[in-house]
């Protein structure tokens, strides 16, 4: 009697386990709709609680190396031609060969105020095909300027890996972008920017017109 009730006790145990386990994937997978698929682009989204959109994007470009995308981020000169809505880029600060401190200047529609963001970026590699930059708000870095309003929450991650004849790309950002923006706009701009920053970017990757400026960033540590 004991002996079967231990076991029927195990089962239970072994139920309620593999209960807990399928929960807990579902919670943790996240779906994403999509946005839009078109000219090699494909753009996502998830919906937070608080109706802010999540944003991700990929595409892959061939004939193009890790080192080709790198060096076009070093270009910051030429950051208007691909980053929308992005009339100015520049390194604040290189704080080693891997991180780097950067401010960026966002032209916003009328009559919305313009933006602007200091972001702390690090760059490290995953295995010998794939590496990440990880970008995050550091918006205390440098004080308000008095014609921008400052983004404060950002956090994006660029994950490339290297194929056999081409360069996968997969972009993922949340951003708010501060003061009184409506959420429906800040998602629909958001969504509409993102499909327009990939298509730029591969047209310039492969018309190359950029120029690489030292020093480019290197693979190193990120926590």
């Amino acid at each position: 009697m004991n002996k079967h009730f231990c076991k029927i006790i195990k089962l239970q145990k072994c139920f309620l386990y593999t209960a807990l386990a399928v929960s807990f994937n579902i919670k943790a997978e996240t779906f994403w709709h999509l946005y839009k698929s078109k000219n090699g682009v494909s753009v996502y989204y998830q919906s937070h609680s608080n109706n802010t959109f999540e944003v991700k994007a990929q595409m892959s470009v061939e004939h193009i190396s890790t080192n080709d995308f790198l060096e076009l981020l070093s270009d910051t000169d030429a950051a208007p031609q691909w980053l929308e809505n992005v009339s100015l880029v520049e390194v604040i600060k290189h704080i080693s060969p891997h991180e780097n401190l950067v401010y960026s200047y966002f032209d916003s529609p009328w009559p919305v105020a313009n933006r602007d963001s200091i972001t702390y970026s690090c760059y490290s590699k995953i295995n010998a095909q794939q590496s990440k930059l990880l970008i995050a708000a550091r918006p205390n870095a440098l004080s308000e300027k008095e014609n921008a309003v400052r983004v404060r929450t950002l956090n994006a991650t660029w994950l490339l890996t290297q194929q056999a004849s081409a360069l996968h790309i997969e972009y993922q950002i949340y951003a708010l972008p501060s003061g009184a923006i409506p959420t429906w706009l800040n998602n629909k701009v958001g969504l509409k920017s993102t499909y327009k920053t990939l298509i730029n970017l591969r047209n310039i990757l492969i018309q190359k017109s950029y120029a690489a400026t030292l020093p480019v960033i290197q693979a190193g540590k990120c926590n």
